[in-house]
């Protein structure tokens, strides 16, 4: 199956450009103007020299991401989204660097070293210390891509009132930190998976989505009950893997209204939206 959308969402490719000059004056003749030192710069597949860009991407291979950009519109109407993070804070503790996180933070019974299925919260999560918020409210952990964490304020005055509770967060020490509790998303919710690029677990022989970069993600196969949610099918790649957060379009809206900073969103596709091209 696949979704045709409208012309309104940009696809853009987000590029490390090194401080190699040959390199640059290839870029320049591309027309793209990139500052002194290794720089990220993003490009669009609506820029008119892209099918030139998209040949020099192929033969250089820089490091690269792809994501879309959605018009204020389309996130408006859309009646879910997925929680995406703008800011990741430090790593899961304690011992980082053998990801000691895992025992001390999940129950490992039905876990897969391969491909990072069946992990289930056993105790908070650590950190190191207090995060340094600055104007920010909301974060995620490296390595952790299916939990959230919030201020107390943020998560009393937004989270709260729609019904989605919070766990506490300790440090190394298991001291409870004052600034930081982790939300709790108990629902899972399927999402049509028809065209979604899938591998199997060669060890567990569970089934992992590569994550939507391009584009709303697919429809909603039943609705969430409550405000927020994650889905019952998991996505990444490797050793990781993770679900994907949904939120209400009325939650986006206390967060946008309560200026609340640190993440973005994705539209979920609706199946009958216009706009939408559901033949095979």
């Amino acid at each position: 199956m696949r979704w045709a959308y409208n012309d309104r969402m940009q696809i853009a490719h987000r590029v490390t450009v090194s401080d190699d000059q040959d390199e640059r004056r290839e870029l320049a003749r591309l027309g793209i103007t990139a500052p002194p030192g290794y720089v990220a710069i993003e490009v669009t597949e609506s820029n008119p020299a892209w099918p030139a860009i998209r040949d020099w991407l192929a033969l250089n291979r820089p490091h690269h991401f792809v994501h879309t950009r959605f018009s204020d519109a389309e996130l408006a109407a859309a009646r879910w989204l997925s929680l995406e993070p703008d800011w990741h804070h430090g790593y899961p503790q304690p011992n980082e660097l053998e990801f000691g996180y895992l025992e001390a933070t999940y129950d490992l019974t039905e876990y897969c070293h391969q491909c990072g299925a069946g992990l289930r919260q056993k105790a908070p999560f650590q950190m190191r210390a207090e995060p340094r918020w600055g104007r920010r409210s909301i974060l995620q952990l490296n390595w952790v891509f299916d939990e959230f964490f919030v201020t107390p304020a943020v998560w009393q005055a937004v989270f709260e009132p729609l019904g989605i509770a919070s766990r506490t967060v300790t440090n190394r020490r298991g001291i409870e930190l004052r600034t930081v509790v982790q939300l709790v998303v108990a629902e899972e919710v399927g999402l049509q998976t028809d065209g979604l690029a899938q591998a199997t677990c060669g060890s567990c022989g569970r089934i992992k989505y590569l994550p939507v970069t391009r584009g709303p993600l697919p429809p909603l196969t039943s609705e969430p009950t409550g405000h927020m949610a994650k889905t019952r099918e998991l996505f990444g790649s490797g050793a990781r893997a993770f679900r994907e957060a949904l939120v209400s379009q009325a939650l986006r809206r206390d967060l946008r209204s309560g200026g609340v900073r640190g993440a973005s969103f994705t539209p979920v596709a609706e199946r009958d939206a216009v706009g939408l091209d559901l033949a095979r």
